[in-house]
């Protein structure tokens, strides 16, 4: 047995208890939306004991909390001869029913939900770009492609993603969709620039249909962290710095939680308050905010 890890788990598992009582002692005193879950001194013990495992934080632990309610949402489908013209014109091929392709572009639909773009032209200049410069490129593309909205809202930029083809590194833009100003996953638009040139794409959103139940009271930020803490060492084993440098509560549609059926038959769902974890290195948790 791994004692190490053991005492991690048992710690982990104190820190949240102790947690669970304050919010029991507090809860019957509290009738505001938006309400206090933890004290100054409490986030700091938590955030010390982050820092002796090896996790660091370069954002701010808030010490107040909000009611969510869950959300109904679906897929938004996408038909395949209407992309076809948006990106290709009218002059294409089709490959089989889900690639249509004119020239150098291609455009591959994956069940009716998800549609990829590529681009193999051959790009003659070679030179950097400012992230404001691709960032322009990105949003006069899909405003010319009928995908910019006011939903959409740019949340990373990448320098290192690799051409396949040509082994060129590429800049990926990461759009993901918002609801009530606040992220609404897993939709997403990533848009990859070489030069000046857009060279791949991939979209998948989802569309609200309504509100589901009334507001719900979220866990901490401190109770989300710890909950995905194991996680996060298991994942990063590098020997690189850990650290967190997005903390942000929205929603998650999880389809790995929708019993006897496969992504490809998902029409629709709930989408759960959560909390979204994004570590310095690109990677991504999420954890349902809900108290179980």
């Amino acid at each position: 047995m791994d004692w190490s890890k053991a005492k991690n788990v048992l710690i982990v598992a104190f820190i949240i208890t102790n947690l669970l009582l304050v919010y029991v002692i507090q809860k019957d005193s509290i009738n505001n939306e938006r309400f206090q879950l933890a004290n100054d001194d409490y986030i700091q013990n938590v955030e010390s004991f982050l820092s002796d495992n090896g996790i660091k934080l370069d954002v701010e632990i808030q010490n107040k909390g909000i009611t969510l309610p869950m959300l109904m949402v679906r897929y938004k489908t996408f038909d395949i001869k209407e992309i076809a013209k948006t990106f290709l014109g009218e002059d294409y091929n089709i490959i089989d029913d889900n690639i249509y392709q004119s020239g150098k572009k291609r455009i591959e639909r994956i069940s009716n939900k998800k549609f990829v773009y590529t681009d193999s032209s051959n790009v003659l200049s070679n030179y950097p770009l400012s992230e404001e410069e691709v960032t322009e490129i990105s949003k006069d593309f899909l405003k010319k492609h009928n995908l910019m909205s006011e939903d959409l809202k740019l949340q990373q930029i990448y320098l290192g993603a690799v051409d396949e083809n040509s082994g060129v590194p590429l800049y990926k833009l990461v759009y993901n969709q918002v609801y009530k100003n606040q992220f609404l996953a897993e939709s997403y638009i990533n848009v990859y620039i070489r030069h000046d040139l857009v060279v791949g794409l991939e979209v998948m959103l989802l569309e609200y249909e309504k509100t589901q139940g009334g507001s719900q009271r979220v866990i901490p930020a401190t109770e989300a962290i710890l909950r995905k803490m194991n996680d996060i060492l298991s994942d990063n084993e590098d020997g690189e710095d850990i650290v967190i440098s997005s903390l942000e509560l929205g929603y998650y549609f999880n389809t790995n939680d929708i019993d006897l059926t496969t992504w490809e038959t998902i029409a629709s769902g709930t989408a759960f308050p959560a909390w979204k974890i994004v570590l310095s290195n690109g990677k991504t948790y999420y954890t349902e905010a809900l108290r179980n």
